[in-house]
């Protein structure tokens, strides 16, 4: 397998299930996956586009995918995972929260949700909101903050507010991207810097970026060396950034 470690943060490039049949149990705090749901995403015509534009507040229209790589056509959500990823996955880690929860087929899914409300506008195509199992709860817990195409959050005082310089957008290398602020939120309401976290379907590495600024340990595995080397080349440009000031 394939490493980059920087401090406490460390990127996998290999196969999630190679990588936890070797850990004891409960090595883990924390487990924060987004697996594929099965649905087909990765091969959608709509990922080439590039040409959409934007009205910025001074009348001018911004197109902020200008410089977007283009999203290669792939096979990684054609199908869902096993039962023996979640068990496994349950196994390494004391506490879970998985993203994707209607396509789940686990018999181990308790009655702890979070529904993130995206605050996507009537009339879009987009999902209005999504939905998480949360083994740390027991209830419905709603997180709003916008994530709606080139419509994205300011802040997490300010979530449902637009960001107004689109060039200020977090810049999408993942067709399945999540907002780093939305793992910021579920850090801040539950997990705690000397908490270990795991990430198996690393993606865009959002959740790694959250774990950086939070200040605990993670490790996430991406099993495509594309989407590997954009986002540790991602995280590398975000830890720089913030060199900065």
């Amino acid at each position: 397998m394939k490493e980059f470690i920087h401090e406490n943060i460390k990127f996998i490039h290999g196969d999630c299930m190679d990588y936890m049949k070797d850990l004891p149990d409960n090595a883990f705090d924390l487990a924060i996956v987004d697996p594929p749901y099965g649905i087909g995403t990765s091969s959608m015509a709509y990922l080439k586009e590039v040409k959409t534009t934007v009205k910025q507040k001074n009348g001018t229209r911004l197109n902020p995918n200008k410089n977007k790589k283009v999203y290669q056509l792939k096979k990684w959500d054609d199908t869902s995972p096993t039962k023996e990823y979640y068990n496994e996955l349950k196994r390494i880690s004391k506490n879970q929260i998985i993203w994707g929860i209607e396509y789940m087929q686990w018999d181990g899914i308790g009655s702890g949700r979070i529904k993130w409300n995206k605050g996507v506008p009537a009339g879009m195509s987009f999902k209005k909101n999504e939905m998480a199992y949360c083994s740390l709860i027991n209830e419905v817990r709603e997180i709003n903050l916008l994530w709606a195409g080139m419509c994205q959050a300011k802040s997490l005082f300010e979530p449902m507010t637009q960001q107004g310089n689109k060039k200020l957008n977090e810049r999408r290398i993942h067709p399945c991207q999540k907002p780093v602020l939305l793992y910021k939120r579920l850090l801040l309401d539950y997990a705690t810097p000397d908490m270990k976290i795991i990430d198996t379907h690393g993606g865009s590495m959002s959740l790694m970026i959250a774990c950086h600024d939070f200040g605990c340990e993670a490790v996430c595995c991406e099993i495509d060396k594309d989407y590997y080397d954009d986002s540790v080349k991602r995280f590398k440009n975000h830890v720089a950034q913030k060199k900065l000031f």
